[in-house]
């Protein structure tokens, strides 16, 4: 990820009302120049006739919603947590007026649902009361993130499946096959998941739904929903490599 070093985030000071709370309108007053940035970096990839403006409102309504979402006291960097946001809103809008292809579009949508497990799991490390870890505790843990990003990949791609794109160009038929029997893998892992686990998968992968959304239909916290993510991919995560192993 690219972040300036002139940006505000720097200083680590958040805006904040007498409650004490971080005050959300001052927020997108202060990282305007941010989304700026963002937006211009994504004009340079695209068509000439796409408004530098269309960018702006699209990064400015993910920027909002960061900002309200944010929560200072568990000690996250705004710029990181507010970077996919904004990217992920200015791509979704790009995305409804047919201007965005369906790789661009698959990185997005990876990088928005990698972001908030990794999210997940800073906040985890960041309330274990273990002093220390091993090198080998470390590496496993690492190995065991990357292991679950691959997943969150996989099931990004089948969340994809009825996804449109004007530009698309048909895919080779070895490489159609390879999609069509990972997407069958996938939706047999996830069948074989707890209900709640599955629901969570199928709203927020399939159905586009934020973690917000995802909890209020099932009577969550946002942040309770968060760690149940992680947990349903870590569980999926599992349950692929178990169908892999029982294909060799």
């Amino acid at each position: 990820m690219d972040t300036e070093t002139s940006s505000p985030q720097k200083k680590a000071v958040f805006p904040v009302k007498a409650d004490g709370k971080v005050d959300a309108a001052a927020l997108v007053e202060q990282y305007t120049p941010f989304v700026k940035k963002i937006a211009a970096k994504i004009k340079k990839t695209l068509s000439k006739n796409i408004e530098f403006d269309d960018l702006m409102s699209y990064g400015m309504t993910g920027l909002l919603e960061a900002a309200e979402r944010f929560d200072a006291s568990k000690g996250a960097n705004f710029m990181t947590f507010s970077y996919y946001r904004v990217r992920g809103a200015i791509y979704d809008g790009l995305r409804g007026m047919g201007w965005v292809n369906r790789s661009e579009y698959q990185k997005i949508r990876f990088e928005e649902r990698a972001s908030a497990y990794l999210d997940n799991m800073a906040r985890r490390e960041a309330g274990s009361t273990a002093e220390h870890k091993s090198v080998e505790t470390n590496v496993e843990e690492l190995a065991n993130q990357v292991s679950q990003l691959v997943t969150i990949y996989v099931t990004s791609l089948e969340g994809m499946e009825n996804a449109q794109f004007e530009d698309e160009k048909a895919l080779p038929p070895d490489r159609a096959l390879a999609d069509m029997q990972m997407r069958d893998y996938v939706r047999d892992a996830i069948g074989k998941l707890p209900e709640q686990d599955r629901t969570i998968i199928t709203l927020y992968y399939f159905h586009d739904h934020n973690l917000e959304e995802v909890g209020k239909k099932l009577g969550l916290s946002k942040s309770w929903t968060s760690r149940r993510h992680a947990q349903a991919i870590d569980k999926l995560g599992r349950v692929l490599q178990e169908m892999v192993q029982d294909l060799e």
